[in-house]
């Protein structure tokens, strides 16, 4: 990987990071208070699958993409 490439995974997985974090101040119930350990391990598990299935979907995209699988098959004759 390339450095910029590890620098953009690193400022993402920050993001990630501070947004899990505050988000939850801004829920109605305000705080952390009424989320239990359970609750964290769910919330931040599903914010981890989140990120590892768009990642998995776009890697598939392009990889399709490369491969040719994309490309429209077209006869080399169209009189036949």
């Amino acid at each position: 990987m390339s450095r910029s490439a590890i620098a953009i995974a690193l400022a993402c997985l920050v993001g990630l990071v501070i947004v899990l974090a505050l988000a939850p101040r801004f829920w109605p119930g305000g705080g952390t208070d009424g989320i239990s350990g359970h609750g964290w391990i769910a919330y931040i598990a599903g914010g981890v699958l989140t990120l590892a299935l768009s990642g998995g979907l776009f890697f598939l995209s392009f990889h399709s993409s490369r491969s040719g699988f994309d490309d429209i098959d077209r006869p080399e004759d169209p009189s036949s």
